[in-house]
């Protein structure tokens, strides 16, 4: 009997286990969709950054705009304006305030107000005016030409009256009279707004002062940094002929000290 060879059988080789898994329509599908997702992310993150760029700049730009409309109406008529409460806030306003000095109150429920003292109207509350508006009024203009300064001047440095304009201390000299004239002021946190270049004035720089009749030249002569406890004193200090005396905070988002800029009323000119 004869014997036949062992043959081996034929085993068809298997695929390595990466060749098992086909680049089917679903991987596809899968990685289209993560791709897509990480598009979406991308422009939210593109467009929350734009957004905290661009809503300090907006908020910036209205409250100039306000402060533009006070000149405008005070040249032009009354000198008011009116907006929200919770509209305007100036940023650091809670560590720059000076209302802890200012003995006038900012609001006047009252059957008489002030028309100069910012004050909240007492109409019927309606849909479209669901909270009473601030009305600030401006009682003259400032101009710092080495600063390229202009601001309104409204009486009383509230908190309403600083988001919009230089505030006069109630208590302090009329602008333009013997005494001492106090104007406080934001020192804000972006250049040239406001008080911010302030520390830029020097001794025999000019500060002129604007009401509806005359032009008032002081010329800076002391420049002072008090601690806030101290600031009491410098305004009630005894003046000599007509003063003018400038408050902001400093330094810039510290606000530990207040900076004095002084200065004596040199000229005056009437207008028209």
């Amino acid at each position: 009997m004869n014997e036949q060879p062992f043959k081996q059988p034929d085993i068809e080789p298997q695929p390595d286990s990466a060749e098992q898994k086909p680049n089917g329509p679903a991987p596809r599908r899968k990685r289209r969709l993560i791709l897509r997702a990480l598009d979406v992310l991308i422009v939210l993150i593109a467009l929350t950054g734009l957004v905290l760029i661009l809503q300090p700049l907006y908020k910036h730009w209205q409250q100039d705009r306000f402060s533009e409309k006070l000149i405008e109406n005070f040249d032009a008529g009354d000198g008011t304006i009116t907006f929200d409460p919770d509209d305007l806030v100036v940023e650091g306003e809670a560590i720059e305030s000076f209302s802890d000095i200012e003995p006038t109150e900012p609001f006047d429920t009252g059957s008489t107000t002030d028309p100069a003292t910012p004050t909240v109207t007492q109409s019927e509350p309606t849909e479209s005016q669901a909270k009473p508006q601030v009305v600030v009024q401006a009682i003259g203009r400032i101009s710092i030409p080495v600063i390229d300064l202009v601001m309104p001047i409204a009486e009383g440095a509230t908190l309403y009256n600083l988001r919009v304009a230089i505030g006069h201390y109630t208590p302090s000299a009329p602008l333009g009279q013997d005494g001492r004239s106090v104007l406080l002021g934001h020192r804000m946190y972006t250049y040239g707004r406001h008080f911010n270049r302030l520390d830029e004035v020097a001794v025999d720089d000019q500060i002129i002062i604007e009401d509806k009749n005359f032009r008032y030249t002081y010329t800076v002569d002391q420049i002072d940094r008090v601690l806030p406890s101290e600031l009491m004193a410098a305004i009630y200090a005894p003046a000599d002929g007509s003063r003018i005396m400038l408050v902001t905070c400093d330094p810039v988002r510290v606000a530990s000290h207040r900076l004095l800029v002084r200065g004596a009323l040199t000229q005056t000119q009437p207008l028209n």
